[in-house]
């Protein structure tokens, strides 16, 4: 992907206000045709990830329905779909910010496209991300590269400050990485508004969440999450086989 824009490099300001708060919004770093260009890769992937149905492996699906018809909530992963996402991951626009947190290169991780389609876009319980992960590394990095304007009314991610200093936080009893309902309280979170083509940064222990999307227009974003390459690059032991049972489930329908 042409880098026709600057490589973002996090200010020192920046660099206290991640390291205080847990995540930091960079200005847009993608120019529109860029942007358009990733947006029908985003479609793309809709149309090549399969049937729509609850128990295709690579695809979560909102609980509300539009016209009788399912809709994505999330795709994951994505980079064997579309090739145009795979050749973002490495963009040092995206991997520039990581290596400065990380004081070196880092290796991808994992990969999702999330949709938050309009109207039925649902919210997103409070949880660290670590929550998923406690087999791996807990020094992860999460950018998120919003593929339009993200927005209260819309959905924002949302981070509890300093959040990331607490290891993790209590769960509920019945689920295994949903934060408890007590500590779920939107006045301790802030909005993370930002413009299509921003980067949203976040520590894998950052509490976040999201409200649903209740406006006419959905609120898309590209979320690869890295690891140090003193770690290794654990994408092939930790997502292949999740892309090789989503090859496998294709093959069959």
């Amino acid at each position: 992907m042409n880098n026709s824009r600057s490589i973002p490099s996090l200010s020192p300001e920046q660099v206290t206000f991640y390291d205080e708060f847990g995540f930091v919004v960079l200005e847009p770093a993608f120019t529109e045709p860029e942007l358009d260009a990733l947006r029908r890769a985003a479609d793309e992937l809709l149309a090549q990830s399969g049937p729509v149905l609850p128990d295709n492996p690579r695809l979560q699906i909102e609980s509300e329905q539009i016209d009788a018809q399912p809709v994505v909530r999330k795709i994951e992963p994505i980079i064997d779909v579309v090739p145009a996402l795979g050749d973002l991951v490495y963009d040092r626009r995206m991997t520039g910010p990581v290596a400065q947190i990380f004081g070196e290169e880092g290796f991808l991780f994992e990969d999702k496209l999330n949709y938050k389609p309009p109207f039925i876009g649902s919210h997103y319980p409070l949880h660290q991300d670590y929550a998923y992960w406690q087999e791996h590394t807990d020094r992860l990095v999460t950018v998120t590269l919003l593929l339009d304007d993200a927005t209260a009314e819309n959905g924002c991610l949302r981070f509890v400050p300093g959040s990331h200093k607490q290891g993790l936080m209590p769960r509920d009893d019945d689920h295994p990485r949903h934060i408890q309902e007590a500590i779920d309280d939107p006045s301790i979170s802030v909005d993370a508004p930002g413009l299509a083509g921003s980067l949203v940064i976040f520590s894998c222990y950052t509490a976040h969440h999201s409200f649903p999307n209740r406006t006419d227009t959905g609120r898309r974003a590209i979320l690869y999450t890295y690891n140090p390459a003193v770690d290794g690059d654990t994408y092939p032991i930790y997502m292949n086989r999740h892309t090789q049972r989503c090859l496998d489930w294709l093959s069959v329908q």
